[in-house]
């Protein structure tokens, strides 16, 4: 703007700087829907705590939702990826690339997670999986979620 600022007062006879791109401005939207509070209440009430399985659904949505983590990331945890840190309670997530992410529990999703790991009886099995399969008997199976069980 200064170049040409002085060829239109006629200090310099071109602008040097016209050549020169400027910054490029995009606004990039994310397709993902945010839920509101409300929304996110709502689901986690709507969910049936009976059983094993719905203990499970609310303790995973709640991860999910609280920690704003992906779904690979959270049927991924192990019983150790829940921990004490002082007072609070934090979940640990492996992220793309072989990183680890470790934030702070929601006090809800703490609840949440320690209601289906006393149901499940699992809090001494560190190197299990949080969030298990249903066999045939609709009980929970040794074997870890994958990201596409998590939506049936």
């Amino acid at each position: 703007m200064l170049f040409d600022y002085l060829v239109t007062g006629g200090v310099l006879p071109m602008n040097p700087a016209s050549s020169v791109r400027g910054p490029k401005y995009s606004i990039k939207r994310g397709k993902t829907p945010v839920l509101s509070a409300e929304e996110a209440r709502q689901l986690l009430d709507s969910i049936d705590i009976d059983s094993i399985v719905g203990l499970r659904d609310r303790a995973l949505i709640a991860v999910m939702v609280y920690s704003f983590s992906r779904v690979s990331a959270a049927v991924s945890m192990r019983v150790e990826d829940y921990f004490q840190s002082g007072k609070r309670w934090k979940f640990r997530f492996m992220k793309k690339g072989g990183k680890y992410n470790e934030v702070f529990a929601h006090h809800n999703a703490e609840a949440y997670v320690d209601a289906c790991i006393e149901a499940a009886n699992i809090r001494d099995e560190k190197k299990s999986s949080l969030f298990r399969t249903i066999d045939r008997k609709l009980l929970l199976s040794p074997c870890a979620m994958h990201r596409t069980d998590a939506r049936s």
